[in-house]
């Protein structure tokens, strides 16, 4: 039970700690004690409601994530109906292992965590944790730490969740005794290689041969619609570059801010629960909760008591501590009776789902204010994107309004607010060079109508988050065919080396039937083809080309006494041919055997935490709610 109330947080761990810390974090949804309102309801698993603020937080965090990882490209790479699929199963996953770890009674102890988070080198100064740095690195990035705390915790559990389902994957002695004859096995290869380029001297394309090429593939030869665009381009990010600052500014900002910058009242507690379930019904339970009042009041210690009679499995052995906690994170009913106590006072029964509880509470942590000084460069940064943002707002409806009352250009309103016309190169439907045309949404807007046609300026777009352009036309090249003369010499290039690349090939093929037939390599020896022994290699050569040495392995065994060839065209357009005359296995030693055993259990281990997964996923009842696609 203490599980349900302590790791009432699972919400999203964020993005950029998330890297810094043990591995790479897997993102899982908040939990019933954290998921806020449930008005919007984007699935069902197993009856829990997933809620939409869930939702929406982890697809808002997911967007600007790729976002910042494609950048112009982001609206042709992701697919706004393919992502919120995604982040549903994602959460549908996280509930579905949330289920699983409570209902084997699996926690995580305040000692699990307190070290987790310590070893993060992210924490660390001069190699130690820093509780310091710890609230600068929570604080810079908008995290609350009591919060970040419990999503630790989850994050924690859920690790147990696959260490026990990858426990008992292994590679067996005779599995591993293959993959290390494999890797471990080394050939004996030469090879001839056939440059493609001298062949070029030989190849005559004549103007009929380019003519023919050029009214056959007509379409290939045109070049497109184009326009240029003339747009304001407002970020805040640039905004935030000129604002300024003063210490009496900042000051004031702290004073009216201060609880961003400080530290919230906690409170320790410990408890007994004397549940309410099948088995022991309400009455019941009163009873036991009376009988442990009158041994309090006799004097009795609490901490004992609980060990007897708490049914709490992650606190009753502890004596019912339940560590310190900010206000808010614990049930709605447990959380006020908590915060309402005076140290040492034990409360009155209080009811929650769970059962009856009796609390102590043990010690109180007043808020803590930290000095302006220590966290000044924190006051500037959150000042200035504060007040980045709102101008950025409020630029951004001048803006609109501006570009719309005046439609036919966008000077009035660059001159009104202080800003420039930037103008672009010309760009097709399929985009340009540069980071404004090649985002598709500039694009799409681009060739609309209104813009294209109606000569209009457009409407705001978004192009990151807290970035916004708008644009008009300034260009319109229409589209055209080439002439011949413009692309015959490229035309002409391209048979000819189609034609050496052909040559190349027809001798290679030639070569490997005298080869194969028993012929001296030496004796295939003319000009263009190049002999090369190598000698021997393992699949980790560097003697050759990766592309080289994958081949090389790809050969047949040769027989004894007999080589065995094989023929492929390298990305030049030049031809090989390979030559392996022996095969060798190499012992490999206890300690590779071991890296590779290892490497092969985790591999077995992947598949079966996936598959289990699956498993759990495919054996919940999940109902999704078409509100998902469409909730913001």
């Amino acid at each position: 039970m203490l599980q349900s109330i302590r790791d009432h947080a699972q919400g999203w761990i964020a993005w950029v700690i998330v890297g810094l810390i043990i591995m790479t974090f897997a993102l899982f949804g908040i939990d019933q004690y954290a998921r806020g309102d449930k008005a919007v309801v984007v699935a069902e698993v197993n009856g829990e409601p997933i809620g939409g603020n869930e939702f929406v937080t982890l697809y808002n965090r997911q967007k600007i994530r790729l976002q910042e990882q494609f950048g112009d490209l982001y609206d042709e790479v992701v697919k706004d109906e393919e992502l919120r699929e995604q982040v549903l199963e994602s959460l549908v996953e996280s509930e579905v292992m949330r289920q699983w770890a409570n209902d084997q009674g699996m926690i995580v102890s305040d000692q699990q965590l307190a070290a987790a988070i310590h070893s993060a080198p992210v924490f660390q100064q001069d190699g130690k944790f820093s509780d310091k740095v710890y609230e600068e690195v929570l604080l810079r990035n908008g995290l609350n730490i009591a919060r970040f705390e419990f999503e630790q915790r989850q994050f924690l559990l859920e690790q147990q969740f696959s260490a026990i389902t990858q426990s008992s994957s292994f590679a067996t002695d005779s599995e591993v005794a293959q993959l290390a004859a494999l890797q471990g096995q080394e050939r004996e290869v030469s090879y001839l290689r056939i440059d493609q380029r001298p062949f070029a001297e030989t190849v005559v394309v004549t103007d009929e041969q380019v003519k023919q090429a050029y009214e056959g593939a007509l379409d290939q030869f045109v070049e497109p619609e184009k326009v240029s665009i003339d747009y304001i381009d407002l970020s805040q990010s640039e905004i935030a570059k000129s604002i300024e600052v003063t210490d009496e500014l900042l000051r004031a900002y702290f004073e009216e801010n201060i609880s961003l910058f400080g530290l919230p009242e906690k409170r320790t507690a410990k408890h007994i629960l004397i549940s309410v379930d099948e088995s022991t019904g309400e009455e019941a339970a009163m009873k036991t909760v009376a009988e442990v009042q009158a041994k309090i009041a006799a004097g009795e210690d609490f901490s004992e008591l609980a060990k007897i009679y708490s049914k709490d499995p992650g606190s009753a052995n502890s004596g019912g501590d339940l560590g310190t906690f900010e206000q808010g994170m614990m049930v709605p009913a447990f959380d006020e009776a908590v915060f309402t106590m005076e140290v040492g006072q034990v409360s009155e029964p209080v009811k929650t789902e769970f059962g009856f509880h009796l609390i102590k509470l043990e010690a109180v942590e007043g808020k803590k204010v930290q000095p302006f000084d220590s966290v000044k460069a924190e006051v500037a940064e959150q000042y200035r994107l504060q007040e980045a943002e709102r101008q950025y707002f409020d630029l951004l409806e001048q803006l609109n309004t501006l570009a719309y009352e005046q439609s036919d250009s966008l000077e009035p309103a660059a001159d009104a607010l202080g800003m420039k016309v930037q103008t672009s190169s010309l760009f097709s439907r399929e985009g340009g060079a540069g980071n404004i045309v090649s985002n598709g949404k500039v694009i799409k807007l681009a060739f609309s109508e209104d813009v294209l046609k109606g000569k209009l300026n457009s409407t705001s777009i978004e192009l990151a988050p807290n970035r916004s352009i708008v644009l008009r036309l300034n260009t319109k090249q229409e589209a055209r065919q080439k002439p011949l003369e413009e692309v015959a010499t490229g035309i002409k290039d391209k048979l000819v080396r189609e034609a050496s690349i052909k040559a190349a090939a027809d001798l290679a093929q030639s070569l490997l039937v005298k080869a194969e037939s028993g012929e001296n390599p030496e004796s295939l020896m003319q000009d263009g083809v190049e002999w090369n022994t190598v000698g021997w290699i393992s699949r980790n050569s560097q003697k050759l080309l990766p592309q080289m040495v994958t081949e090389a392995f790809k050969v047949v065994k040769p027989a004894e006494d007999k080589a065995s060839w094989r023929a492929y065209q390298l990305d030049t357009g030049d031809t090989v041919l390979i030559r392996v005359s022996g095969v060798k296995s190499i012992p490999v030693d206890d300690s590779d055997k071991q890296a590779l055993k290892r490497a092969f259990s985790e591999l077995f281990a992947n598949a079966q935490y996936e598959a289990r997964l699956k498993a759990l996923v495919a054996s919940a009842e999940v109902v999704k709610k078409a509100v998902y696609q469409t909730i913001k």
